[in-house]
């Protein structure tokens, strides 16, 4: 027979050494188990499904990528994204550099259409071609986006 001892979050039977439990007294706390972990598993305001979980990892693709030093350089990813957003490893986005008078452009965002991209970044399906300013600017902006031996790091978005 249950037992008057119960434990404190799902009310389970906690025998004492002098209780005598019955087959039912079993049954029914591993129907209280399977009914609070049913619900909580199911509960997708704190767990994703299988299909949240698959559309998240297939939504975006993260790499790195070695700039060659060259005036242009394509690389072609394993689809065509969407957009691209990239940046040089440990630099800030965009900095003055006052000694030269211009602006460095160490981030860029591409898109398939070039109403939204970025100076020093096109994407054509699959390729996305970055540039690296050779000289002195003239127009105030040295894009550095395949500086040579430069990591940069890309989130294609599908």
């Amino acid at each position: 027979m249950p037992t008057n001892n119960k434990t404190p979050n799902l009310n389970l039977n906690s025998w004492l050494g002098t209780d005598k439990p019955k087959r039912q007294d079993f049954v029914d706390d591993n129907n209280t188990i399977d009914s609070v972990l049913g619900s909580h598993i199911s509960n997708t305001l704190i767990h994703m499904s299988a299909a949240e979980k698959e559309l998240l990892n297939s939504t975006i693709s993260v790499g790195t990528l070695a700039g060659d030093g060259n005036a242009t350089c394509t690389h072609t990813l394993d689809f065509s994204p969407k957009f691209v957003l990239i940046f040089a490893k440990g630099e800030v986005p965009i900095k003055y550099d006052a000694t030269n008078s211009y602006y460095v452009y160490n981030f860029a965002i591409a898109t398939q259409n070039t109403y939204g991209s970025t100076l020093g970044a096109t994407l054509n399906g699959a390729e996305l071609t970055l540039q690296q300013t050779q000289s002195t600017p003239s127009d105030s902006i040295f894009i550095n986006l395949n500086k040579y031996f430069k990591q940069y790091v890309y989130l294609a978005f599908k």
